[in-house]
């Protein structure tokens, strides 16, 4: 005679082997599923930050050169402003040296927006493979007739480019610019209108670099 046990076995028995690995497989595609969706969207929460970050040190840099520019000052009877070209690593890059209106205040001594002469330039990073666009701000009586790289701030790490173009009154575009030059289209006067190009480096797509431009219109020209 069976009794209540007998009777009721079948549905107390385990799971088999069977339905334990279907089980452990399901609960892996799940698993994956979600770290996949996870590790998806951490990559671009990452790459957006690592993008807003590259956009806003551009927006300074040329925010910041904007303003040096825009405030070009008459030393005697001419403006300053000079470009050069430097080599590094087999790159050239430009530089840019002019009398400005512009100083930077860093302590309580300093007075904002003393003439000062100041420089734009490239150099290497320790280690070598990268770039960064530095500024140098020495404020003064009148304008150094050497060009002054020797000291300085990186306002710009991770350069893969920099362009400047300058256009005359009459919209000739110019690589460089020369205010102690013998032609009379640049001994003196500033120009018009000067053009930055900037590129920074995309680590994820080195072939493809952040590009950004602005144009600086000098309305003060001789």
């Amino acid at each position: 005679m069976a009794g209540p046990f007998h009777k009721h076995s079948k549905w107390r028995r385990g799971f088999t082997l069977l339905e334990i690995l279907i089980a452990i497989f399901i609960l892996g595609l799940v698993l994956s599923t979600v770290y996949a969706a996870y590790s998806s969207t951490l990559r671009i929460v990452q790459e957006l930050s690592e993008e807003s970050a590259i956009y806003k040190t551009a927006r300074i840099t040329l925010d910041r050169m904007t303003r040096d520019l825009s405030s070009l000052q008459i030393y005697g009877a001419s403006f300053v402003l000079r470009t050069d070209k430097q080599r590094l690593s087999n790159r050239e890059f430009p530089s840019l040296f002019f009398w400005s209106a512009a100083h930077l205040v860093f302590n309580e001594k300093d007075i904002t927006g003393n003439p000062a002469n100041i420089a734009y330039f490239v150099r290497e990073d320790e280690g070598g493979g990268s770039f960064s666009l530095w500024r140098a701000d020495a404020v003064g009586a009148k304008p150094l007739q050497e060009k002054k790289t020797n000291n300085g701030i990186i306002i710009c790490p991770g350069i893969e480019s920099l362009i400047f173009k300058f256009y005359d009154a009459n919209g000739r575009e110019y690589d460089e610019w020369d205010t102690s030059s013998l032609s009379m289209d640049q001994k003196g006067k500033s120009p018009t209108i000067i053009k930055i190009d900037l590129a920074m480096v995309n680590l994820r797509e080195k072939e493809k670099p952040y590009k950004f431009t602005t144009k600086i219109f000098l309305t003060a020209r001789k």
